[in-house]
């Protein structure tokens, strides 16, 4: 009999009862630092962000969740399927935990729950930071896959070559829930103008390697509250092409000593 695996995915993270949904999350760090929720980009759980947790664990608190559906949080509702369900999840795991406020970041996917949260729960955002953002529909993902083979090929010839990926960064539980999870953006509403009224301060960052990089440039100019970014050879999915670097630019614009 083949051993059980061992992996992050397996060992790490509680299931919390919410409405309609378990959702999978872990919340770790020092309880006197800036807290940061992470949410991962698509077809990801929060084992994605393994690459990050020592940089972001000297500067925040942490909490990683898995979306519902995706990774070790089960799908509930055929409805729930949406962004703001995702952005109410996250709210309802902030209570869960008798937090606050928090800096709310999302990557690629994840950056449009982080946008709907900063519109549905405003007083619970201490900072907002979206990276690698599109509020449109998905672009060419054939395309991404092109850019970003260029973006470690430069990584690599400045002798900065990206993390491994590992296979568990992607596992779930049930086939049918995580192929819908990813089915959120039909029929969501672009959020960039609602979003200029959002006064936390926002981070709008993006690679020079990724097909998103003029709509994250486009939601950054509508946002007074935003500061843009751009990322040197860096794909789609920043934080998995360098996550030191991202880690310290959250550090640079929300950390506190």
């Amino acid at each position: 009999m083949a051993a059980k695996p061992t992996t992050p995915y397996h060992t790490l993270g509680t299931t919390v009862s919410l409405p309609g949904a378990e959702v999978h999350s872990l919340l770790e760090g020092d309880p006197f630092k800036p807290l940061i929720a992470l949410i991962p980009m698509a077809r990801h759980n929060f084992t994605m962000w393994e690459p990050l947790m020592a940089d972001l664990l000297t500067h925040f608190r942490v909490l990683r969740f898995d979306i519902r559906g995706m990774g070790r949080s089960s799908g509930g509702d055929p409805e729930g399927y949406t962004f703001n369900q995702y952005a109410d999840d996250l709210a309802a795991l902030l209570a869960h935990y008798d937090l606050g406020s928090a800096i709310v970041m999302g990557v690629a996917y994840g950056a449009r729950t982080a946008a709907a949260f900063a519109l549905r729960h405003p007083a619970r955002v201490a900072g907002l930071a979206l990276f690698d953002v599109s509020l449109r529909p998905p672009v060419d993902q054939g395309r991404q896959g092109v850019l970003g083979e260029a973006a470690r090929a430069a990584l690599t010839a400045a002798g900065q070559p990206p993390p491994k990926p590992q296979r568990y960064w992607r596992f779930f539980e049930d086939r049918e829930s995580a192929a819908a999870v990813h089915r959120a953006h039909e029929g969501a509403p672009d959020l960039t103008e609602p979003l200029g009224a959002v006064q936390a301060p926002t981070l709008v960052a993006c690679g020079d390697y990724d097909e998103n990089l003029k709509e994250a440039q486009r939601i950054a100019a509508w946002m007074p509250s935003a500061r843009f970014h751009l990322m040197p050879m860096t794909g789609h999915g920043s934080p998995l092409y360098r996550p030191a670097y991202v880690a310290a630019l959250l550090a640079h614009h929300f950390g506190r000593s």
